[in-house]
Formats: structure tokens, sequence, C-alpha cells
């Protein structure tokens, strides 16, 4: 399986560099409070609503 994944030609790497990039800014203006980033993403991968409310700018 490992040998399949083509996240590495192509336009992929920029692709996903462009998509963490978005998802960083998005908890950076959104994401309040003094949690680190990396707890706000944590918060964000394990609660559906969470993630819902930093994309659409909801609280």
């Amino acid at each position: 399986e490992e040998d399949k994944n083509r996240t590495r030609t192509d336009h992929a790497p920029e692709n996903l560099a462009l998509m963490r990039r978005i998802a960083l800014n998005l908890i950076r203006c959104n994401g309040t409070g003094k949690r680190s980033i990396r707890r706000h993403r944590n918060k964000a991968m394990a609660n559906d609503q969470y993630r819902q409310q930093l994309q659409t700018g909801t609280t």
C-alpha cells in the first residue's frame, strides 16, 4: 500500500502544504484562548463540532 502513495509526486506536496497553511490560519484567526496551536489542532481532530466552528468562524 505504501508504494502506491502518490503524495510525493506531481502537485500533491504543494497542495498538502497549502491545506496545512489554511488549517493553521483558521486556528490562528478563530482559535481563542490560551491553548497552543497543537492543542487546537488536536481538539479539531477529535471534535467534529469544534472543527466546523473553526471552518465557519462561528462560536
